[in-house]
């Protein structure tokens, strides 16, 4: 195995990856209605020589993309989708936005899918060229941020077969990633009646009481859950704007995380009876909950994540220029680092116990198969996801280096799987054993369909 070789060919086509991560980033589509950034890996990988399934699980925007036959098979995971509300101008270092209330690419989506399909096609070709067996797949999975294209992956049987999953993450620091935390969103709409709020308010049930009710319930609750858990809302429908009517219609929406799956849908249960009191107090229905999406935990697998560590080792350190140094400095916050520090990240942090406490489908996926990930800076160090700041940097040379570099690691982990039997099996056989007298459940109804906007 020649990675070098492997990686020799992602430098020699990066332009053509960076140009089509460039071109979603300006597409900035959203949950489920990734439309024209699916269209274009599509043909990407079509001209490439993979084979194409989609539509996928009842979602439009989701394709398979796949190269070669028999076993192993090895699956490369990419999202697509932008977050509302992040819009911003490229390479501007304070908020300005693109489209005033439009979307951005603020988690940097835009790379991940497209490095990820970079490393497909890297391995593709080394494939074709050595003689090598087994099949690769590239999965475009949509709706990462709210929607859960992936579980809906992994409930439908798009992953049934395949022998391992390898993937990254754009971020502003250079590691392994291997955790991520059960969760579930939920809508509670309450309905009560209209009345006027002078003339004869005792004729009025009011739906906003009982989101405030609710509110304060949960508060209280707090005290009596896991200390690991988290709970969090907004109001979404404050039932209007007229004070002197009693509002008929509110709604809350709740995210609820823990760490284990089990003990998610026990506090979940526990926040419902919260919603049904506010409902009985204050004389109003309550409809729901809606669940707009849920998340299991990560189930992490030591043999791929020492994998990853690997070929980041042997990829790092990346190299920049002045120029991009100087770039990256204008988006360090203030107080993050001493002045003499880089401004981008040129370290490696090989620590497999990093607590994280946000959430991610891909952790469903990983009830599955045994699941690699790495992070890599792609932007000034400091500067946090889900903001203005990542979106300014995502079409950026850091932003394409770090792409390129996950591409290597991603790739050469992969190769790895296909031709190294040993790998694969010690990765299965650890994946195995962490299951065992786990079942995996997902908190996403049955009935649940795939649903752009959300």
């Amino acid at each position: 195995m020649n990675i070098q070789k492997l990686w020799t060919w992602i430098d020699q086509n990066g332009e053509r990856f960076e140009a089509v991560s460039d071109a979603v980033w300006g597409f900035a589509e959203t949950c489920f209605t990734e439309h024209q950034s699916s269209k274009l890996q599509r043909e990407v990988m079509e001209q490439e020589g993979f084979r194409i399934t989609t539509p996928v699980c009842g979602m439009d925007t989701a394709f398979i993309a796949e190269y070669g036959s028999g076993t192993p098979v090895i699956a490369f995971l990419g999202e697509n989708d932008a977050l509302p509300a992040q819009s911003q101008c490229a390479d501007a270092a304070e908020p300005k936005p693109l489209t005033p209330g439009g979307n951005g690419h603020a988690c940097g989506h835009n790379l991940l899918g497209t490095g990820s399909m970079e490393a497909a096609c890297a391995v593709k070709q080394y494939m074709e060229a050595a003689g090598i067996s087994g099949t690769i797949r590239y999965y475009a999975c949509p709706a990462e941020e709210g929607g859960g294209g992936k579980v809906f992956l992994a409930k439908g049987g798009a992953f049934d077969g395949v022998d391992a999953a390898v993937t990254w993450h754009p971020g502003s620091t250079n590691e392994i990633s291997n955790g991520g935390i059960a969760c579930v969103t939920a809508s509670f709409h309450f309905t009560g009646k209209a009345s006027h709020a002078s003339g004869h308010p005792w004729l009025g049930r009011s739906a906003l009481d009982a989101v405030e009710l609710m509110n304060t319930g949960v508060q209280y609750l707090r005290e009596h859950m896991l200390p690991s858990s988290r709970i969090h809302y907004a109001i979404t429908n404050a039932g209007g704007d007229a004070p002197n009517v009693v509002q008929h219609e509110a709604e809350v929406l709740y995210v609820v995380r823990c760490k284990e799956n089990s003990d998610l849908a026990e506090l979940f249960e526990r926040v419902c009876k919260v919603a049904e009191g506010a409902a009985l107090m204050t004389g109003t229905t309550f409809d729901g909950p809606e669940i707009v999406s849920a998340y299991a935990n990560r189930i992490p697998c030591d043999p791929m994540d020492d994998l990853m560590i690997h070929y980041m080792r042997e990829m790092l350190p990346i190299s920049y220029t002045q120029a991009e140094l100087d770039y990256a400095a204008q988006f360090v916050p203030f107080g993050w680092q001493p002045e003499a520090e880089s401004p981008i990240d040129r370290g490696f942090s090989d620590r497999k116990d990093v607590e994280i406490m946000g959430s991610t489908d891909l952790a469903d996926v990983s009830w599955q198969i045994p699941l690699g990930e790495c992070n890599t800076a792609c932007c000034g160090i400091g500067t946090s996801g889900h903001t203005w700041m990542f979106t300014a940097q995502g079409k950026s040379s850091i932003a394409h280096k770090g792409m390129h570099s996950a591409a290597k690691v991603v790739a050469a982990a992969a190769l790895e799987l296909l031709t190294v039997p040993e790998t694969l099996e010690k990765a299965k056989k650890d994946h195995q054993n962490r299951l065992a007298g786990k079942q995996y459940r997902s908190l996403m109804p049955d009935d649940k369909m795939p649903k752009g906007d959300q």
